[in-house]
């Protein structure tokens, strides 16, 4: 899955920009090497390279891929920030009780 925010690395990682070379989607990775942005690609690419005709992903393909990773993304950040909404309203109701009491 490719990781399509600076946020999924350390801070002080180094990161790199790069553009897949065989779908074309904008990524962040972690090695200043990498050339696809997920195994899939890289698998496609080799399949390629080894068979007469290139033919890449369809472009509906790529968006329904891309529009897929970011979902997901997406998802898992809302479900933290649910998560961190819940862990504050905890912590207020808590400190509501304790000024009611005293």
């Amino acid at each position: 899955m490719p990781k399509l925010d600076r946020s999924e690395f350390k801070y002080n990682a180094k990161v790199f920009e790069k553009n897949c070379l065989w779908c074309g989607t904008l990524y962040f990775a972690s090695r200043s090497t990498a050339k696809y942005c997920s195994s899939t690609c890289r698998g496609y690419a080799n399949q390629a390279k080894h068979s007469e005709e290139a033919i890449p992903y369809d472009e509906t393909d790529k968006m329904i891929s891309a529009l897929l990773s970011e979902n997901a993304y997406l998802k898992g950040q809302l479900n933290r920030y649910i998560l961190e909404n819940e862990e504050l309203k905890r912590q207020l109701g808590e400190q509501y009780k304790q000024r009611n009491e005293s």
